[in-house]
């Protein structure tokens, strides 16, 4: 009994391992950079990765095989390809366009998983969308627009307009500065060192935010909301989980709410107005105070007065500390 299992577990690894080896390059092809203005990128399930370079412009085209042809002749992807599948791979008025569609005639289940892997000039703006897998953009310059609907979404090193959508997946953005609006409904969105103003929404997951500088909006229905090192004007808001926050610098009212958890707030000495309300609150050393303390809520002014700091919980407790 013990040998058959022991031989069951083998031959599911080899064949585990043949199915992660099966994908293939079917075609790279080169443009000159001077050509490349913008991108515009679609594909049918499969992933998309997208890199600004220094160099000419290429894309790469990948296959992989999905459903019953997990464990088909890695020679037959090609083949099927050619016969199912449309490609658009070229440049149209400064446009580089990478596309595929499913020829008409054959059925809605994709047999393949066609993947790009995409460098472009640096200096770029961009369309990119998959309906099944994930996106990765960096060094790029301009404004980029991206959405997948089953992923993950990674940037870096973006300068720009940057609108990120996923329905299925996490968000990791990192690096990067301009106008950044991220969304998903189904992971954690994960920021470190941006700079500009910040919209970052989950329906389910947590959002973890480090030194982040300028307007940051997070809202959550859950999960918990960590801020850190956070410098600027902050609007955080969970359904669904508690919020941590150390904020290095504020230069405009600190809005924080939760409906689910406590919060735990660290600021700056100074002077500011206090709005803070739960099951319970405290603040440490609460010298040059004018106003009310109470159990469940504190209002008034601290060190005389400044920016507003509101903080309120339906069913925890709110604890405010100084830097």
């Amino acid at each position: 009994m013990r040998y058959i299992i022991l031989t069951t577990l083998f031959l599911a690894c080899i064949f585990g391992l043949q199915a992660q080896q099966k994908k293939i390059s079917y075609t790279t092809k080169t443009f000159k950079a001077s050509t490349v203005k913008s991108l515009n990128a679609n594909t049918i399930g499969g992933s998309i990765n997208v890199e600004g370079t220094s160099g000419d412009a290429s894309v790469e085209i990948v296959l992989a095989p999905n459903g019953k042809l997990k464990y088909s002749r890695i020679e037959e992807l090609k083949d099927i390809f050619e016969k199912e599948y449309d490609l658009n791979l070229t440049v149209k008025d400064g446009t580089l366009l990478v596309k595929v569609k499913r020829k008409s005639g054959f059925s809605a289940n994709h047999p393949l998983s066609v993947s790009y892997v995409i460098h472009v000039p640096t200096k770029i703006s961009s369309q990119v969308r998959t309906s099944g897998g994930s996106i990765s953009i960096s060094n790029l310059i301009g404004n980029q627009t991206f959405a997948t609907s089953g992923g993950s979404l990674t940037v870096n090193n973006l300068d720009g307009n940057i609108d990120g959508k996923t329905s299925g997946g996490s968000i990791t953005a990192k690096s990067s500065k301009g106008n950044i609006q991220i969304s998903t409904s189904g992971g954690s969105i994960t920021m470190e060192q941006l700079n500009g103003t910040i919209v970052a929404k989950t329906s389910g997951g947590s959002i973890t935010a480090k030194r982040v500088v300028g307007k940051l909006n997070a809202a959550t229905s859950g999960g918990s909301i960590n801020l850190d090192g956070i410098e600027g004007d902050v609007q955080a808001a969970t359904s669904g989980g508690s919020v941590n926050a150390t904020i290095a610098k504020i230069t405009n009212p600190l809005n924080l709410s939760t409906s689910g958890g406590s919060i735990n707030l660290k600021i700056p000495k100074g002077g500011y107005n206090l709005d803070l309300s739960g099951t319970k609150v405290n603040v440490d050393n609460l010298d040059n105070f004018s106003g009310s303390t109470k159990r469940d809520r504190v209002t008034g002014n601290v060190g005389g007065g400044g920016h507003a700091i509101t903080a309120k919980t339906s069913a925890g407790t709110v604890n405010l500390s100084w830097l």
